[in-house]
Formats: structure tokens, C-alpha cells, sequence
């Protein structure tokens, strides 16, 4: 009776394992092909290190990230979150001459026609997009 009731333990709790493990699986599978592409750009990640370095920025976060925010939308706006201590006592004036020189340079990553309108947001603090924000419209950047 013993060995019995020890047999039919293994063989529950081994079923149970199995059954978590399938599970497991198959919702990371799903998860992973059903997933959105991300938006690249190889031109964009030369212009942001440029724009690092020129503009002393610590962290550039991009909007709209993935393909499925772009799909069926007519216009779109380009944000970019530019994160730096630096904007933390920058005049709102230069900060100005720096997004209009930054907003040229993203018109030189030729997006999607789609894209009418730059919206840079300088903050002072990663991950709290308050702060400065400033807005272009791409027709007026085209020299």
C-alpha cells in the first residue's frame, strides 16, 4: 500500500511539472512571434551619437518605438526624450538653438513621410519626461 501510494505522488507531481513547463513554453512562444517589430533606423543610431556628443545628452528614448504604433495612423509625431543633468540649469533660450540644430538633424534620417512633426522633450532626470518641450514642424526644417 505504501509503495503504492508513493508511486501514484511521483507520478502526480511529475504530470504537474510537465504541464507548468508545457505552459510556460508555449505562452513564451506566443509571446515571441506575436511580438511587434521595432522600428530601425541604421542612419538614426549615427545621428543619436552624434547628437550625444555634440549636445552632452545622456540617454535618447525614441517615440514611436514599434512598427504597430506607425500602421494605420495618416500623421504621426517623432518624439524624442533627451535626458541630461545638464538641462537641469540651461537657459530655455539656448535650449532652443540646441532642439532647432537636433531637429535638423533628425530630418537628416529621411523617416516616413508620415512623420509631420518633431517634438523634443529636454529633462533633467531619466525616466521623467518633464521638462522642456519643444515642437517642429518638418516643413519648415526642409532647407
Amino acid at each position: 500500500m505504501n509503495k503504492v501510494l508513493k508511486w501514484i505522488l511521483i507520478i502526480c507531481t511529475g504530470s504537474i511539472l510537465l504541464y507548468l513547463a508545457a505552459s510556460f513554453f508555449a505562452v513564451f512562444m506566443l509571446t515571441y512571434f506575436s511580438s511587434s517589430k521595432r522600428i530601425n533606423h541604421p542612419e538614426e543610431e549615427r545621428i543619436f551619437e552624434r547628437i550625444k556628443k555634440d549636445y552632452h545628452i545622456e540617454t535618447i528614448e525614441r517615440s514611436p518605438e514599434f512598427e504597430r504604433q506607425v500602421k494605420n495612423q495618416d500623421t504621426l509625431t517623432y518624439t524624442l526624450y533627451l535626458y541630461s543633468k545638464k538641462n537641469c540649469n540651461i537657459e530655455p533660450d539656448s535650449m532652443k538653438k540646441n532642439a532647432l540644430g537636433i531637429a535638423k538633424e533628425i530630418n537628416n534620417i529621411h523617416l516616413e513621410s508620415k512623420y509631420y512633426k518633431y517634438r523634443l522633450v529636454f529633462s533633467c532626470k531619466a525616466y521623467n519626461p518633464n521638462g522642456f518641450d519643444f515642437e517642429f514642424l518638418r516643413k519648415d526644417l526642409i532647407p
